[in-house]
């Protein structure tokens, strides 16, 4: 009880730096928890592109460089039964942007045909997919995008690509994306925007790439290898990956996220156990004739090293809990649970992601508090006497 109560009153002691130094751990594992749920979800994501079995098929020399969409017909050839290889997209990307809304859109023309069956996830109803299959116009919004616009199915919008020639676009909304991990793409017809082109100059029949859906894995690999053997005497030659590489890849190449939010978590936590450790150094100096005169008594060094650990213990545990359960309370239980994340839908903090964080505070604690402790150990109690004339 007396150790509680001395515990207690050292804290308290100083309650700007105490309070200080749980912001100091707080606020990196806030970071910690965010940038760990970011790289979570996204693992969730390119997991689900692996089962959807499909194949991305994109030039060679770089995924910027587009493919001739006669690819397609060559593509198809490999198996005419369409018991192995099911369907393939052309797909090109022309972002886009509504007038005076700097949000950026992400917007994919593709293969009318072929784009229901190489893309389930929208779970379009037959009506749905009898407006895709009639109207030009038609575009497929999803749900994050329609929910910012306010975007309802019926309504006519004016899209301007983020790519030349830059000029607008009118698509009626047949409908909004059902899907559970890609909130925020829209797909309209490319047909639609060739016949644009074509009134624009731009004759060439192109896409950015296409996408091959295939009935097993081992259909996967096959095509895999075959579709790249077929092109590798082209002009344009191709490579073919499975989707979870593809999008791993894409992610990697534009801001390589996953590989960035892991070294800024790693690194927010080195800079709490400096500014840990250093609050407790201070500590120590500041008592050190109170350590002294509690040896003097007949404290041992492990007590007083245990007094030193137990403070910053509490000190960290306290910050811990603050940054972890912020985050998880904001997105899991207020508005921002809705906050639309590219390739997520949302950015869901998972409890075992809090434990980890917890369990790292409590670790910085043990690492802050390890210099102070062994000055407590080695403590002369003739020399730190001396400290109080």
């Amino acid at each position: 009880m007396l150790r509680l109560i001395y515990l207690y009153r050292n804290l308290t002691r100083n309650p700007l730096r105490t309070l200080l130094t749980c912001a100091a751990v707080a606020l990196p594992i806030i970071i910690y928890v965010m940038s760990m749920a970011v790289v979570d979800a996204i693992d969730r994501f390119l997991d689900n592109s692996a089962k959807q079995l499909r194949l991305a098929v994109t030039h060679k020399a770089s995924v910027i460089n587009p493919l001739p969409a006669g690819y397609r017909a060559k593509i198809e050839s490999l198996d005419p039964t369409r018991s192995r290889l099911l369907s393939v997209c052309g797909m090109r990307f022309i972002g886009g942007k509504i007038e005076g809304d700097p949000y950026p859109l992400s917007t994919l023309t593709s293969d009318m045909d072929t784009f229901v069956t190489t893309f389930p996830e929208p779970e379009l109803t037959p009506d749905e997919i009898g407006q895709w299959n009639r109207d030009r116009q038609a575009i497929i919004v999803g749900k994050a995008t329609a929910l910012h616009f306010q975007w309802s199915v019926g309504d006519r919008i004016t899209i301007r690509p983020s790519v030349p020639p830059y000029f607008p676009l009118e698509f009626r909304i047949v409908a909004i994306s059902r899907s559970t991990t890609d909130a925020v793409t829209n797909f309209c017809r490319r047909d639609y925007y060739d016949a644009w082109l074509i009134d624009y100059g731009e004759v060439e029949d192109i896409v950015s790439f296409f996408f091959v859906k295939c009935a097993t894995q081992a259909d996967l690999e096959h095509f895999r290898a075959a579709i790249d053997a077929m092109f590798a005497n082209a002009p344009d030659e191709t490579k073919t990956q499975d989707e979870k590489t593809f999008m791993n890849e894409f992610i990697s190449q534009q801001f390589n996220l996953p590989r960035n939010l892991t070294i800024l978590a790693w690194v927010t936590i080195f800079v709490a156990v400096m500014a840990a450790a250093n609050t407790m150094s201070m500590n120590f100096r500041d008592r050190l004739g109170e350590f002294a005169s509690l040896r003097a008594i007949g404290l041992g060094g492990r007590m007083i090293l245990g007094l030193i650990q137990s403070e910053s213990l509490l000190t960290c545990a306290v910050g811990g809990a603050v940054g972890a359960l912020t985050p998880y309370i904001a997105f899991n239980h207020t508005p921002l649970r809705e906050f639309p994340v590219p390739l997520i839908l949302h950015l869901p903090v998972e409890a075992a992601i809090c434990a980890e964080a917890m369990l790292i505070s409590l670790v910085i604690g043990v690492a802050a508090a390890l210099w102070p402790s062994w000055m407590a150990v080695k403590l002369k109690v003739i020399v730190a006497l001396r400290s109080l004339e």
